[in-house]
């Protein structure tokens, strides 16, 4: 089975706040796969050359999902208002990403490992697979 992590996952993993355990025992379970959007978010925040580093560590030996088409994009923007509601215009921006994982999960037949609660509402209007993990040290 495939899968692929949420960006909190690999944030925290880094940050040796997600037990090294835990994130090995995913490998064992699953094809861990990269998804283009969670990379995109990884690397946007990246303000040091030692966070870089750790980062390409991190992801480098691994096979990357294909990006999200036209038609997820345009899915994603008719989703957003569905999913969160009458909030302003910005948490509608947030949650775009958010909802290109999802599909993203949802058209390669992956499993997502989050940490996010996000997903869970997004669950609600989208069938993936998801892993919602609550991690103890946080």
């Amino acid at each position: 089975m495939i899968a692929f992590f949420d960006t909190n996952i690999y944030i925290d993993y880094l940050k040796g706040l997600f037990p090294s355990e835990v994130y090995d025992s995913f490998f064992r379970e699953y094809i861990i796969r990269v998804c283009p959007v969670v990379y995109q978010e990884l690397i946007r925040g990246i303000r040091t050359e030692s966070v870089r580093k750790k980062v390409e560590k991190a992801l480098h030996p691994l096979v990357f999902l294909p990006p999200p088409s036209n038609a997820m994009w345009i899915q994603a923007g008719e989703l957003a208002s569905r999913v969160m509601g009458n909030k302003e215009e910005r948490s509608l921006e947030k949650i775009q990403n958010d909802l290109l994982i999802a599909l993203t999960a949802r058209t390669n037949g992956a499993t997502l490992i989050t940490q996010d609660h996000h997903f869970l509402k997004i669950k609600k209007e989208i069938d993936f697979k998801l892993l919602f993990f609550k991690n103890k040290l946080n």
